[in-house]
């Protein structure tokens, strides 16, 4: 005589299967379909990071001598103008009062001075990322460094020889690249012209530049 078979024990999950009629019990033998298919999701750790990471966090007062201290540091990692130091105190909802005293001791300690930062926008824009005269005026002017400040800047920084061979090796490099694409002269004259506006050049040095390229 045949054994009776076992009533079927339901577990939520088996019950859930059955309405939708996909349950298997060869597929409950195998562990690694099991593991892959019934794996529940962990909670990982870090994404509970990152959600504590944006939340906002409690504002807290900085006293006069704290923000002294933190833009005296901010100042120290490299050279800031009034603009920058104003915006700090904005953003740290300091008293107006405080401003003044704030500002002039940081002057005083030698951590602001405005001639020093045109001079190194000017030397940095002009060494490492190549721009122009124009561009780094616009710059600076949008810093709120006055007219008389940034000639000066622009005067002590840059090299006039130094600043026409910076031009001629971009515009050579931007007509090589250019021979490749483009077959008309017209078009890679207008074409390099604007990449050097772009950068900040001034128009007549770029078309006295691209006449002498554009020849050889």
């Amino acid at each position: 005589m045949a054994k009776k078979q076992k009533p079927l024990k339901r577990t939520p999950l088996k019950r859930t299967l059955l309405k939708r009629k996909e349950y298997n019990p060869e597929d409950f033998k195998n562990k690694e379909y099991k593991a892959k298919k019934y794996k529940k999701k962990e909670y990982k750790v870090k994404d509970y990071r990152e959600l504590k990471a944006r939340e906002p966090k409690p504002f807290v007062q900085l006293t006069s001598k704290e923000a002294f201290l933190k833009l005296a540091a901010f100042c120290a990692y490299q050279e800031r103008c009034y603009q920058e130091i104003y915006a700090k105190l904005e953003e740290w909802k300091m008293d107006e009062g405080d401003h003044y005293a704030i500002v002039t001791l940081l002057e005083e300690e030698n951590f602001l001075n405005e001639k020093r930062f045109a001079e190194s926008y000017t030397r940095g824009k002009f060494n490492y990322k190549k721009w122009g005269k124009r561009k780094i005026k616009y710059g600076l002017l949008q810093k709120d460094i006055s007219s008389s400040m940034i000639q000066d800047a622009l005067n002590s920084e840059i090299d006039d020889k130094e600043y026409f061979s910076t031009l001629t090796e971009l515009l050579e490099k931007k007509w090589s690249e250019l021979l490749e694409k483009e077959d008309d002269n017209f078009k890679r004259k207008h074409k390099a012209t604007n990449y050097a506006l772009q950068k900040g050049y001034e128009n007549e040095l770029i078309r006295e530049i691209l006449e002498d390229i554009s020849r050889n």
